[in-house]
């Protein structure tokens, strides 16, 4: 083997280590975090607190998404999930670049809101319709 080729091998091992450190850094690929499970009063109060958002949202859009982000990391929190921007949910991120800074507002907003349902329902698991009606006519 001639000192070309392996100097290229060098650098490309080198290359390769620093680039697997780099992802390391930023967190690609790194462990999911361990998250516990909602006792069934705290999920029951997110779904319903949900429901409301959801209701809440026609009337004062504004308002329903602050509220959603609130419940979602209230959820977040609860569970154990790192709350640092690195590490939130990437609906969480869309959600909150969405919410305020979009061209067209109510839109914007709407979508905001279907991000942060998407994270409730893989968070907390999605609840059947039939259950969502029964509870609210013992709310009633």
């Amino acid at each position: 083997m001639d000192t070309g080729t392996l100097i290229t091998i060098l650098v490309v091992a080198l290359v390769v280590f620093v680039l697997l450190f780099l992802m390391r850094a930023a967190g690609v690929g790194g462990r999911r975090p361990k998250l516990r499970p909602l006792p069934a009063e705290s999920r029951d109060r997110y779904i319903s607190d949900w429901d409301e958002i959801e209701t809440k949202f026609v009337d004062v859009p504004e308002q329903a998404v602050r509220e959603a982000e609130s419940l979602v990391m209230s959820m977040l929190r609860e569970r154990g999930h790192p709350l640092t921007e690195r590490y939130l949910p990437d609906e969480v991120r869309r959600a909150h670049k969405l919410g305020y800074s979009s061209r067209d507002k109510t839109e914007g907003m709407r979508q905001a809101l279907l991000h942060y349902r998407a994270v409730m329902e893989r968070m907390i698991g999605s609840v059947a319709p039939t259950t969502r009606e029964e509870r609210r006519r013992e709310m009633a």
